[in-house]
Order: C-alpha cells, then sequence, then structure tokens
C-alpha cells in the first residue's frame, strides 16, 4: 500500500515505489494499491489481508533522503505521517479498529522513505529521491519474497499461525 500525494514532490515517494512493486509482484498474490488518505481512512483498505506492507515518505532529518527504513506500526504512535490532521495517527487507529473486532493483519511492516520536500507543489520527486525509487522497490520485493519463501517453509502447524 502505498501512501502519498503525488502533486507535492517527495511526498508522492510512497505511490511511486507502490507503482514499481506492481510491476514486479505477481498479481495473484500481491495486491498493491494506492492511497492519499491516513488514520481511519487507511484502516478501512487494510481489513480482510492477513499481512500488509504500508510504504510512506517521512522526513526526520537524521537519515540521506531516499534512505529506506523498516518499522512496526507502533513505531508511529503520536506521529502525523500517516495520520490526516483530521484524524488520529496510524497506530492509535489500528488499536481502535482491533478493539472494534476489525479483521486487520496480523503482520504489518511500515516501509518509510526519508524525503527533502513535501511542501513544494510539483509532481515527482526531488532527484535524490527520485534516484532511490526502483532501489526501494527492489529492496521491499525481495523482503517480501524472502519472507513468503520462508513461510512456505515452515512445517504447515507453523505457517498456519503466521
Amino acid at each position: 500500500m502505498g501512501l502519498g500525494n503525488d502533486l507535492l514532490s517527495d511526498d508522492g515517494v510512497g505511490l511511486y515505489v507502490a507503482r514499481r512493486l506492481r510491476e514486479r509482484l505477481a498479481p495473484d498474490r500481491y495486491k498493491v494499491i494506492e492511497l492519499s488518505v491516513g488514520g481511519m481512512g487507511l484502516v478501512d483498505h487494510l481489513v480482510g489481508y492477513r499481512r500488509a506492507v504500508v510504504i510512506d515518505a517521512c522526513r526526520t532529518g537524521r537519515r540521506p533522503p531516499g534512505t529506506l527504513s523498516r518499522h512496526r506500526p507502533e513505531d508511529f504512535a503520536n506521529s502525523p505521517r500517516l495520520a490526516s490532521y483530521h484524524t488520529i495517527d496510524f497506530a492509535t487507529a489500528l488499536e481502535l479498529a482491533r478493539q472494534f473486532g476489525a479483521d486487520l493483519p496480523e503482520r504489518m511492516a511500515v516501509f518509510a522513505i526519508e524525503v527533502e520536500d513535501v511542501e513544494t507543489i510539483h509532481e515527482g520527486c526531488t532527484p535524490r529521491v527520485e534516484a532511490r525509487v526502483e532501489t526501494a522497490a527492489e529492496q521491499i520485493a525481495r523482503i517480501l519474497e524472502a519472507e513468503e519463501t520462508q513461510a512456505a517453509e515452515m512445517p504447515s502447524a507453523l505457517a498456519d499461525a503466521d
């Protein structure tokens, strides 16, 4: 699931990486979607899946632009990045949905891509972030395929618990 706004420069990086993943991943095993929502709007799109991956832009200033990092949803508690200003943060939205019995993925990963500019109205990323889109898609695809292989190699009783 790629997140972002492709009219706000680097904010669209999650969408661009998702588009590259759609070209790489088998459509019968992976559903790739693009969204421009956060909070509860994002959670609605997770219902009914066993596993989910969220890809979004982040700006910490601690890593070079284009750097890919992997996180758990709870790492984003109180973060505005995976929330809209009129809703709640991603971790809180997930917890509320679970409390209300939503069928959410048991396994979820958030891939964040360090960005430079999310304010300028411009279609496309800044050069340093754009240069890493393909690499980020390759890395995420390798991780997903490796995890799928590991799950397939587990005894069936353990794989079902996955």
